[in-house]
């Protein structure tokens, strides 16, 4: 069985003993600098608490199945995880299926945050689908923006259920979908997503501009040309708006009149503060 072992106090203790023998030796703004190659040495040092094996050593006799168990418990106890564990996790045969495994039936978030982070690390093609749950069921903000953010290469793997699923889904989830989908290749489905969504929300033109120009189907140039043409739009919107309609390959050279955006006089405000 694997010890549950704080390495990151051991860390520091080992940092404390450093400090303490150089004193006089090192300035203490050295010995900051020097963080990353105490650490490697750290790494390669036994440890009695590690059955004199190194932090390095320790974790790589174990399967990918034990380390996973190890990683739940360490956040059950509340016991920090040391970059050691996770990268011996990383580097076992068959460590993103035990991780994606426990993932499925995981219930602690901080677990989940754990081990979507280091599939994000791997090729996701065959478990995306799979993470799909952890945006539309009841996670916390955090575990849903990790999902959504980790789909982005995959967003051509997991289009299709995506659309499928998006007319049921609530408005939270239409948009974590829609995020997902501006990184999609042009397909007519997904574009009426986006323009659905750039037209439901006026009050986040540039979020869903945005969209739209990293999708790069000219067809919305209508759209945003509509939007740009409002006087109820800011200098901010007016902005993300018309570099979206460039992304399209579009223009808009009109004069418009911001005197009165607080953005815009804070804008030039800086910009003849700086002359």
């Amino acid at each position: 069985m694997i010890k549950i072992v704080d390495i990151d106090k051991l860390f520091s203790d080992y940092i404390s003993d450093y400090v303490y023998s150089s004193v006089g030796k090192v300035k203490p703004e050295d010995i900051e600098n020097m963080m990353p190659v105490l650490y490697e040495k750290f790494g390669k040092t036994a440890l009695k608490e590690l059955d004199g094996c190194s932090p390095e050593e320790y974790y790589k006799k174990y399967s990918a199945k034990e380390l996973v168990a190890c990683l739940k418990t360490h956040i059950e106890k509340g016991v920090d995880v040391s970059d050691f564990l996770c990268e011996a996790l990383s580097d076992a045969r068959d460590g993103a299926t035990e991780l994606y495994n426990e993932l499925s039936v995981a219930e602690n978030e901080e677990f989940i945050m754990y081990a979507l982070n280091m599939l994000a690390e791997t090729d996701m093609t065959k478990f995306c689908k799979g993470i799909l749950k952890f945006i539309e069921w009841d996670y916390g903000e955090g575990v849903k923006e990790l999902a959504t953010e980790i789909l982005y290469p995959y967003a051509n793997v997991v289009k299709d259920d995506m659309v499928a699923r998006y007319s049921e889904s609530s408005k939270e989830v239409k948009a974590l979908f829609t995020e997902v989908l501006s990184h999609a290749d042009k397909d007519d489905k997904v574009f009426d997503i986006l323009i659905e969504q750039f037209v439901l929300h006026p009050d986040e033109i540039p979020l869903y501009a945005g969209y739209l120009g990293k999708f790069g189907d000219e067809r919305a140039l209508p759209f945003l040309m509509t939007a740009i043409e409002s006087d109820k739009i800011n200098y901010h919107d007016f902005e993300e708006l018309r570099f979206a309609i460039e992304c399209l390959g579009g223009t808009y050279d009109k004069e418009r009149d911001f005197s009165k955006d607080k953005a815009y006089k804070k804008i030039i405000s800086s910009k003849e503060n700086i002359q």
